[in-house]
């Protein structure tokens, strides 16, 4: 349901915040997102919810490839 490939992201020109994160979660799992302050989980929940785009890679949300959704 969640796939995303070789995903990175920047903000501005600044370096890359997440870089290289691949992952699938399939239809009606239940997944944790954990760790320490700074780790990223709230960058990742942005992307998952299209508050943020990816700079590169591959994101697909429920089949549909997030970069063709406006």
């Amino acid at each position: 349901m969640i796939a995303l490939d070789n995903v990175g992201l920047r903000y501005g020109n600044g370096p890359e915040i997440l870089r290289d994160l691949s992952f699938e979660i399939p239809a009606r799992s239940f997944q944790f997102l954990t760790g320490p302050s700074g780790a990223g989980k709230t960058t990742l929940m942005r992307l998952l919810s299209l508050s943020l785009r990816p700079s590169r890679g591959f994101m697909s949300l429920f089949g549909a490839d997030v970069s063709l959704i406006e």
